[in-house]
């Protein structure tokens, strides 16, 4: 069975809930220095990487941060200037001028990807959200001013944040008052981001909680994200179809760090592997190694998967389970190894792949658009690349990767 449109038709029939494959971290962009410093979230920081070509943060309340599962690269604005970078801080796109921004006092506070628009989307220090394109660079769409208009000193207020929960059709703003550090958080429409219908207290940990800095949503674990800077707070929340509801807060302890962060956002969680490439027949000793193109989110309509080091004269298929993968798997001759994906359900492909410069410097790459439907989160997979060799005189042979397991996320 082909299964190269599974996403719009066989995805909704295959539901299997299953723990993460990998875990989800929190990505923060820090003030002064910028670096991008990531942490578990379990509040253990993990490690970060200097910003290239990044000026500081312009004033504590400007910056953001944002995940692009489409081309797995992080969204980085200084308030002022705006670039993409990959996991090691290597810049995929930018640094330039943040697109449509010409007041001296205007500052981009909050960046977010809304995967199902592939957009991204900004909020500034006056309200304004803006709807660019998700492309290099950033194009603006559109733009509507929230209700949440700045107010002057003593009591001066401004947006310094933005999450959106694409399931249930949500957008967070966090509306900072600077002059005593306190924040609350608008939530709005997603089809109407800037009217607003209701607003809630920021969390409470051991105190006031202060200036909310980075909104971040989990949304297939309804759960809100809010940074402060150096401590994060985890909201979990419930929808009653007209308000929503905090269950319960749990507060990360206070990070001695010199440079506070500016944006927090979700980094999803990667795929696992198992097993080992092998051949026979025709099909030389290639490394074969299957990975993921891009981010497994519900929403991308991009997603692809890949394996690299293959052979040049082959047919490539890329199989498809709809359980994790199986470390002891399945022979099948005339395979060249087991069938390692989890209840296979079907196949993409076959992909021709024609010689290159190298034996087995050769790739393919497999299509699998992923819609915005919210009941497919939380569903894993498995997939595992097989290669038809064809050799001289019709010779035949196969060659198999590793097996990958994956989950459908939301974030």
């Amino acid at each position: 069975m082909n299964i190269t449109r599974l996403a719009l038709t066989l995805l909704p029939l295959l539901a299997f809930e299953a723990a993460a494959q990998g875990p989800k971290t929190l990505l923060g962009l820090t003030r002064f220095n910028p670096t991008i410093r990531q942490q578990s979230l379990n509040c253990q920081v993990l490690n970060q990487c200097p910003v290239p070509a990044m000026p500081a943060a312009a004033n504590a309340f400007a910056g953001g941060i944002a995940w692009d599962p489409v081309r797995s690269g992080t969204w980085i604005t200084n308030g002022r200037r705006i670039a993409k970078l990959d996991d090691n801080c290597n810049v995929q796109c930018g640094v330039f001028p943040m697109p449509s921004v010409t007041s001296a006092t205007t500052f981009i506070t909050g960046l977010e990807t809304v995967d199902m628009f592939n957009q991204l989307w900004s909020v500034d220090n006056t309200g304004r959200i803006r709807m660019f394109t998700n492309t290099c660079p950033p194009q603006l769409v559109n733009s509507c001013q929230s209700m949440l208009t700045p107010t002057p000193a003593p009591n001066q207020r401004v947006t310094t944040a933005i999450g959106v929960d694409e399931g249930i059709g949500l957008v967070f703003l966090a509306y900072t008052n600077l002059s005593t550090g306190t924040s609350r958080i608008a939530i709005n429409d997603l089809t109407n981001p800037c009217v607003q219908f209701e607003i809630i207290d920021a969390p409470q940990c051991l105190g006031t909680f202060g200036p909310i800095t980075g909104l971040a949503c989990d949304w297939d674990a309804q759960m809100l994200y809010a940074s402060n800077g150096t401590t994060t707070a985890r909201m979990n929340y419930a929808w009653n179809g007209s308000n929503l509801v905090v269950v319960n807060t749990t507060c990360c302890p206070g990070v001695a760090v010199l440079d506070p962060t500016v944006g927090v956002t979700i980094r999803p969680s990667r795929a696992t592997s198992v097993g080992s490439s092998c051949n026979n027949g025709s099909c030389p000793n290639c490394p074969m190694i299957h990975t993921l193109r891009n981010d497994p989110v519900v929403g991308n309509m991009d997603f692809h998967l890949r394996v690299d080091g293959a052979f040049g004269n082959s047919f490539s298929f890329c199989m498809i389970g709809n359980n994790p993968c199986n470390a002891a798997g399945i022979s099948i001759p005339p395979l060249c190894g087991p069938v390692l994906v989890g209840n296979y359900v079907g196949y993409l492909g076959p992909n021709l792949i024609t010689g290159g410069p190298s034996i087995c410097g050769n790739s393919a790459h497999f299509s699998l658009p992923l819609p915005p439907i919210p009941a497919l989160v939380g569903d894993v997979y498995s997939s595992q690349a097989v290669n038809l060799c064809v050799g001289a005189g019709g010779s035949l042979g196969f060659a198999m990767s590793n097996c990958l397991s994956w989950e459908l996320q939301g974030i």
